[in-house]
């Protein structure tokens, strides 16, 4: 009976605590991602960080973005959107950032994909090296 007290007098303090940290995510990183000292609050944050437009620009958006570690590899999903009522075709690339800031790895082709009207599509790709901490999503449209 004693120990019933005890575990029912913590369980609220062990919650409160649970309910204050960001959960698993280790300093300098959101969602699995790499985020280095930039402040990253929301899913949406993350996205903003870490997508960039070249070239044309495309209504198609990142929504979500998840990364894991394979090893010594970053593995990353994102989802695109397509809010729109008509097809819409981009082309994205992933770019690979070392320690250093500097380019990990050679740039890579661009990836050319149809997104019909009102979907989703997710992308995942692996790093190519253990060279690779970091990464942007390039989006271009082909429109």
């Amino acid at each position: 009976m004693k120990h019933s007290w005890t575990i029912a007098a913590l369980l609220p303090v062990l919650l409160a605590a649970c309910a204050t940290s960001k959960g698993f995510e280790q300093p300098g990183f959101a969602f699995g991602c790499p985020i280095g000292e930039s402040k990253v609050g929301s899913m949406d944050d993350l996205v903003k960080l870490k997508t960039t437009m070249e070239g044309k620009r495309t209504t198609i958006m990142a929504t979500e973005m998840r990364c894991s570690k394979t090893g010594d590899l970053i593995k990353i999903d994102a989802n695109l959107n397509n809010d729109s009522s008509t097809v819409k075709r981009i082309a994205y690339k992933f770019r690979w950032i070392d320690r250093e800031g500097m380019r990990a790895a050679d740039e890579e082709t661009w990836k050319p994909v149809m997104l019909y009207e009102n979907s989703n599509l997710v992308i995942n790709t692996v790093s190519p090296s253990n060279k690779a901490v970091d990464f942007r999503l390039v989006l271009r449209s082909q429109e």
